[in-house]
């Protein structure tokens, strides 16, 4: 996988950068304008566990909203529990809440929630707590769209990533009547195996057996209109940099217009659609 950086720094519309993006992608999943079900209100709401967590799909977010979407970004924590920050644990809460409304600005977001629960510490949480604070969101809010974390790896293997999908999806199984659409995070195997070798938080965490993994994506979003407010939105969470680079490998030394060409699309699993 060292080809990636060379590929990023060849000139845009070469053949070899054609084949990289042609490799990394699934050809196979379906590509969708967006998110939406037939006929639905344009009400969506992005549910994670941290600031930052949103930079996910950010692209398919940025999207949603600026066609007109009212997008609703909710977090269960303040991401207070972040290391090598620099800042107190009550420090950093109010600099990562901060952090949140800015992204929400950045993103077209007509609202965005922070809640209290603890930073790192969500399983060992009251889910019955957890659970009707999310149920009592979507209520106020009524989106017909939720997209958050799987229930099973959380995108990476991040515990509070796995609970908040968990959560997320027996809310909706067990009510939340406007919702049509769950839609959780998820890449196709080469991204994946991308990851595995350059970011920290895939190689610490991620499932070693491919069936424990993310699940298959059944639809992707191209997102290439939005790279540049995604590659800004990234030094919007200045306190999480250390960990923003390591999850965007080398977005800090590409352009944007070439990095999300080459990662031109994000990919979602349909959890549930009724």
């Amino acid at each position: 996988m060292m080809w990636l950086l060379p590929v990023l720094a060849a000139a845009k519309g070469g053949a070899t950068f054609w084949l990289a993006r042609k490799k990394l992608n699934d050809d196979d999943v379906p590509v969708a304008r967006d998110l939406f079900a037939a006929g639905a209100p344009r009400k969506a709401m992005a549910i994670w566990a941290h600031p930052d967590d949103e930079i996910t799909c950010a692209g398919a977010l940025a999207g949603m909203a600026h066609g007109g979407a009212e997008l609703t970004l909710v977090y269960l924590t303040a991401g207070e529990a972040a290391k090598d920050t620099g800042y107190s644990r009550d420090e950093l809460a109010r600099v990562r809440r901060a952090e949140a409304q800015a992204a929400g600005e950045h993103l077209g977001a007509a609202h965005v929630e922070v809640l209290a629960f603890p930073d790192g510490g969500l399983p060992r949480s009251d889910g019955g707590a957890a659970k009707a604070a999310i149920a009592g969101l979507i209520e106020r809010f009524q989106p017909s769209l939720v997209v958050s974390f799987d229930e099973k790896v959380g995108f990476y293997g991040h515990p509070d990533h796995i609970q908040t999908g968990r959560w997320v999806r027996e809310v909706i199984e067990q009510g939340a009547p406007s919702v049509r659409r769950l839609y959780q995070a998820t890449l196709p195997k080469a991204m994946i195996a991308l990851a595995m070798k350059l970011v920290s938080a895939f190689r610490d965490n991620y499932p070693q057996v491919p069936e424990d993994g993310l699940p298959a994506p059944s639809v992707a979003v191209n997102i290439v209109a939005h790279g540049r407010r995604k590659r800004r939105l990234l030094d919007v969470h200045a306190s999480q940099a250390k960990v923003i680079a390591d999850v965007q490998p080398y977005a800090d030394r590409v352009p944007h217009w070439l990095y999300y060409r080459l990662f031109d699309r994000e990919y979602f699993t349909l959890a549930i659609d009724r």
